[in-house]
């Protein structure tokens, strides 16, 4: 990787005290990083996500949302809950064009998700955002007996009905 720089915000997500929350690194513009310098980015980062901006037109960004990417040292993620809020929260604090706005589309590998904002922040100038996250998609159904001692629990600690099933907004 050549040498280049890039802004980035370090974020606590859920919480209004520093270094408690979860934290995230938000990339403000990555144009120009390729899949695999971002994968590394966010593993040299060593937090559990690491989020890429990738500005558009902003006629583009009204209709369809700002494109962000989702990455974990390990991989890429098509949805991911702090990362999203995290990330929509650093959107309108950073980028001029969105500030104080009360919705944050973004357009994530899953889909677009928006965040909505009260329109006033809290006496501690914090964001408080709201997300839809996409429609769920209903997987496998799964055998009580194969579960329960993954959970630590007895057969008899679960329902039977409704059988256990793998839902999904993003992430199986």
């Amino acid at each position: 990787m050549s040498k280049r720089e890039f802004n980035y915000c370090l974020c606590d997500v859920f919480t209004e005290t520093a270094f408690q929350g979860n934290q995230l690194a938000v990339f403000l513009d990555a144009a120009g990083l390729s899949d695999a310098e971002m994968q590394a980015i966010a593993r040299e980062m060593n937090l559990s996500e690491t989020t890429f901006i990738l500005r558009r037109e902003a006629a583009v960004e009204r209709e369809q949302g700002v494109r962000v990417r989702i990455f974990t040292t390990q991989e890429e993620l098509p949805f991911a809950g702090h990362p999203t809020l995290g990330t929509s929260a650093t959107i309108r604090r950073e980028l001029v064009e969105y500030a104080d706005a009360e919705m944050i589309l973004l357009n994530l590998n899953a889909g677009r998700v928006p965040v909505a904002f009260a329109p006033e922040r809290n006496a501690a100038g914090k964001n408080y955002g709201e997300m839809t996250q996409p429609d769920p998609t209903f997987g496998s159904e799964h055998k009580i007996h194969e579960i329960a001692p993954l959970l630590g629990l007895e057969e008899v600690d679960c329902l039977e009905t409704p059988a256990p099933q793998t839902v999904s907004t993003g992430i199986p």
